[in-house]
């Protein structure tokens, strides 16, 4: 029960979560499309229906608070590194749980409303969960489970540091490039493909970093 507080506000973002899921399955009428999917353009290209959604995102929410709460039961990496963990899975729980609430319900009131509005929310939702990451991601122990996970991250705890330090930064610096496209008054192909291009370059960068660190090292 002790360990169980340290996830308080996870469970209390599940339980809002559920109840606005209520709310909509409730108000929403049965043919109902809500997207699920936006390509790289931000356009939507995928619909799901009302049953399908709600299954969805209870199993997902409900899933990945277990696997993350559960990981003492499963991983000895978890183990371990037991103190390290019990500070920062928390609050990655937490931060997780909130952004696929906050993702499920701006689909469900897209749907609701039929408005699409010229700020590309979904873009910034993306880009806020990247920057909370990334300020997550330096404190976070070798494991298999979260973070950056390359041989040569997982075969040493330098390099595991050293890559999540930089990756930390990338995360933010693409969460920050993510925000940018969402606010951009722009429909203009080529600067959004551009720019998600970038930002998915940048995101890639520590997995080469955490390989030429390893070869110094070696």
């Amino acid at each position: 029960m002790q360990r169980l507080k340290r996830y308080r506000w996870s469970l209390i973002v599940m339980l809002i979560h559920f109840l606005i899921l209520g709310w909509f399955m409730a108000v929403l009428p049965a043919d109902v499309k809500i997207p699920i999917h936006w390509n790289i353009n931000n356009e939507i290209d995928g619909w799901a229906g009302k049953t399908n959604i709600l299954l969805f995102n209870l199993g997902m929410s409900i899933g990945l608070f277990l696997i993350l709460y559960l990981m003492p039961l499963y991983s000895p990496w978890y183990r371990k590194y037991a103190t390290r963990n019990e500070a920062i899975i928390p609050s990655i729980t937490f931060v997780l749980l909130l952004f696929l609430a906050l993702i499920n319900v701006y689909s469900l009131w897209l749907a609701y409303s039929g408005i699409l509005p010229r700020i590309q929310f979904i873009l910034i939702l993306i880009g806020l969960l990247f920057i909370f990451l990334g300020n997550l991601l330096p404190k976070t122990p070798r494991n298999f489970f979260i973070g950056i996970k390359t041989p040569w991250t997982l075969a040493n705890d330098e390099v595991w540091r050293r890559t999540h330090r930089l990756g930390g930064k990338v995360f933010v610096l693409s969460g920050l490039i993510m925000i940018f496209k969402g606010f951009a008054f722009t429909q203009n192909h080529m600067f959004q493909q551009l720019s998600g291009a970038v930002a998915f370059l940048i995101l890639m960068f520590p997995l080469l970093y955490s390989l030429i660190i390893y070869r110094e090292k070696k």
